[in-house]
């Protein structure tokens, strides 16, 4: 299957009903990401049939933002009050931001509103359609399903609004491309950045709401680049003992490269992000940070073993109050079936090639500094 640059924009154009006069803000981005995955990333037939799909879309959602903006100039002045939920993956801020979501006075854009901010089409039918994908997701890649919760009208990260850059560290978890990593490193994320915020402005302007509730751990690599697009943004950071979080991201990480490739290598995973996470944790200082408002720290233990007094925190540093109804709507959603995962997730260190060693040594300064 063709991963020619050119090749994807032209079908991309196609789909958007797109004449060839929309500027395209990140073919070379794209350009350096489609090299590496030709090269290093060993995809199956089907693998590469996935990502052409993928990297269309892409590109379709990057023409519609460009006709929505110029047909309603008043979305570039959407107000954004941000609060972004981050921390290394599997720290628990999935299950952070959806409890926070049930706040009525909290606007947490759904997975449905960031696979397609500026599509034409009715919600009900893109609802449909996100749950199609979600669908097939979880049918190529089954292990996921015990890993990571998908629903199309809860809130998902919203790296969904910056990887449509191509330049994002998504992909270095999705496909095995390490050339392509060592250029990412090299690069400002002040551009994606921008277009993040360009798509967040077409959300809120057909659903209001404020503040705005998002979350993805790669903003913990790029807190700075984040705060020079959202200066006044509320940052709640999540922690968790990387010799737990750690395995359990190689975890997911292999099972999802596994949907695209034969050819997994589980210790070469476990060696990335054992560099790539300390990396971002060991130059963390508690409560503080480049936004104009200090971060919120919170560890893992407190947020699953006391989840309203988690909330309570929360809401107190975004100057929202935890309402009598907000207690009960999170209440009863903590109740509720709202788990569809299925099975146990299982992981352990030595799957990965790494030891408890590893983390006592490359982790130090990040455990001293947060008690972990």
């Amino acid at each position: 299957m063709d991963l020619d640059p050119a090749s994807l924009v032209a079908e991309a154009r196609c789909i958007a009903d797109d004449d060839g006069g929309t500027p395209l803000r990140f073919v070379p981005d794209l350009t350096e990401l489609t090299r590496a995955i030709d090269s290093e990333a060993r995809l199956h037939d089907q693998g590469r049939a996935r990502t052409r799909a993928a990297l269309v879309s892409a590109l379709v959602t990057q023409i519609r933002v460009r006709h929505m903006m110029a047909a309603v100039p008043e979305i570039s002045s959407v107000p954004i009050r941000p609060v972004f939920i981050t921390g290394l993956l599997r720290t628990g801020t999935t299950f952070l931001q959806h409890l926070l979501a049930q706040h009525p006075d909290l606007r947490s854009p759904a997975l449905w509103e960031t696979m397609a901010p500026a599509a034409a089409e009715e919600p009900d039918d893109l609802i449909a359609a996100c749950e199609a994908y979600i669908k097939e997701y979880y049918r190529v890649a089954p292990g996921f399903r015990s890993i990571h919760l998908l629903q199309a009208q809860l809130p998902e990260e919203c790296h969904r609004l910056t990887a449509s850059s191509f330049r994002h560290s998504i992909y270095a978890l999705r496909y095995r491309v390490p050339g392509y990593s060592r250029w990412l490193r090299g690069q400002s994320m002040l551009p994606a950045y921008r277009f993040h915020k360009d798509q967040l402005r077409c959300v809120l302007w057909r659903r209001p709401g404020a503040p705005v509730l998002l979350k993805c751990p790669s903003h913990l690599w790029h807190a700075e680049d984040l705060a020079r697009v959202y200066p006044n943004a509320k940052v709640i950071r999540l922690h968790r003992s990387p010799a737990v979080a750690v395995p359990s991201v190689c975890s997911l990480t292999s099972t999802v490269r596994a949907a695209r490739s034969d050819a997994v290598d589980r210790e070469e995973i476990g060696r990335y992000w054992l560099d790539y996470a300390a990396e971002a944790l060991n130059r963390l200082r508690r409560g503080t940070g480049p936004t104009a408002t200090a971060p919120l720290d919170l560890d893992f233990r407190d947020v699953v073993g006391d989840p309203l007094g988690a909330a309570e925190r929360v809401c107190d540093y975004i100057g929202v109050p935890l309402t009598a109804e907000a207690r009960r709507r999170m209440t009863a959603f903590m109740a509720a079936e709202n788990d569809a995962t299925t099975g146990r997730h299982t992981y352990a260190l030595e799957d990965f090639g790494l030891t408890e060693k590893d983390f006592e040594e490359r982790f130090a300064p990040y455990r001293s500094e947060f008690g972990i």
